[in-house]
């Protein structure tokens, strides 16, 4: 009996794709944000302190664009300038302001806190989808990074 050996294995054009490293950039920053999604909610489920794992949370949400920029910047300079634009208004205009209630404004329900005069659990919602904003933006730019071609 022989062995199968993996299509991506096999196959070399298939294997020289997947170490593309220019596109396996986004996509490995792709699945750094899905992986914080996660740890996120496990966050929740673990810690019994809301305002604690909130609060690590935002760290993760803060973290997280300041890696990936710096990675992305030692990496292709700014030569994704959308990217830089899509994970910034992410991190500027909610990580940094929902992590400083939170840090800046300790034993306060988040529902009593607002910024520039958004409630916080608004603030929270407009978050949520400013994070998707980035993950498609990064998806976006992992589909039209240049592929190799046979």
């Amino acid at each position: 009996m022989v062995a199968k050996v993996p299509l991506v294995l096999s196959c070399p054009q298939c294997w020289s794709n997947f170490l593309d490293m220019r596109r396996n950039a986004f996509l490995g920053y792709l699945i750094a944000e899905l992986i914080v999604i996660v740890v996120v909610m496990f966050l929740f489920k673990l810690i019994e302190d809301r305002q604690v794992a909130a609060t690590i949370a935002g760290v993760l949400f803060v973290g997280l664009p300041i890696v990936m920029m710096a990675f992305e910047y030692r990496r292709a300079g700014t030569e994704e300038i959308v990217w830089y634009v899509g994970v910034l208004q992410f991190w500027t205009l909610f990580a940094l302001p929902i992590l400083g209630l939170r840090v800046f404004n300790w034993g306060v329900p988040f529902d009593q806190l607002s910024f520039i005069g958004i409630p916080g659990p608004v603030l929270h919602q407009w978050s949520s989808k400013s994070y998707m904003a980035m993950m498609l933006v990064t998806a976006w730019a992992w589909w039209r990074s240049p592929r190799r071609r046979g």
